[in-house]
């Protein structure tokens, strides 16, 4: 089990059963959205996982160095959600992370993100050279972000 994403989440994650980590270690999982940074909270045994759907992989263990460099891009963040606020104000956005990946960047809104977002969301990508991509604060409303049916499931909605 494993906290990760700015945002805190807790899911269940596969693990190599010759990695070695121990609670509280910070570790890169891959996730949907790409490689980020997460906490072990503990180890769950197969038997009680049930028919939990693993969130994902555990990497490797995270390197102090690499972190504190992509820590101090999030200087950059605060601009970044200005430029999205000035693009689109009812999009709102209130905080933003960088993934593991060091070119992934996640700006979190208050609002519904969806296909009218999107071009923002590609705009930001081209002028930045990253890969930037907006996702809702919350979950979506049953029926996806706006597109009509299924679910966030195009860039900028902060899924593949």
């Amino acid at each position: 089990m494993v906290r990760y994403g700015r945002l805190g989440w807790v899911a269940l994650f596969t693990i190599d059963e010759h990695f070695e980590a121990n609670r509280g270690d910070r570790v890169v999982v891959q996730t949907e959205r790409g490689q980020e940074f997460g906490d072990v909270l503990s180890f769950v045994a197969d038997h009680l996982v049930g028919d939990v759907t693993s969130a994902g992989e555990v990497l490797r263990l995270a390197e102090p160095d690499v972190e504190a460099s992509g820590e101090a891009e999030l200087l950059d963040l605060d601009d970044l959600m200005r430029t999205v606020r000035e693009k689109d104000s009812e999009l709102d956005p209130v905080d933003a992370e960088w993934l593991a990946d060091g070119q992934t960047v996640v700006v979190y809104c208050m609002s519904e993100v969806g296909p009218d977002s999107e071009r923002v969301a590609i705009e930001l990508s081209k002028t930045m050279g990253r890969d930037v991509r907006l996702q809702p604060m919350f979950d979506p409303e049953p029926g996806g972000c706006g597109s009509g049916g299924g679910g966030c499931g195009s860039g900028g909605c902060g899924s593949k």
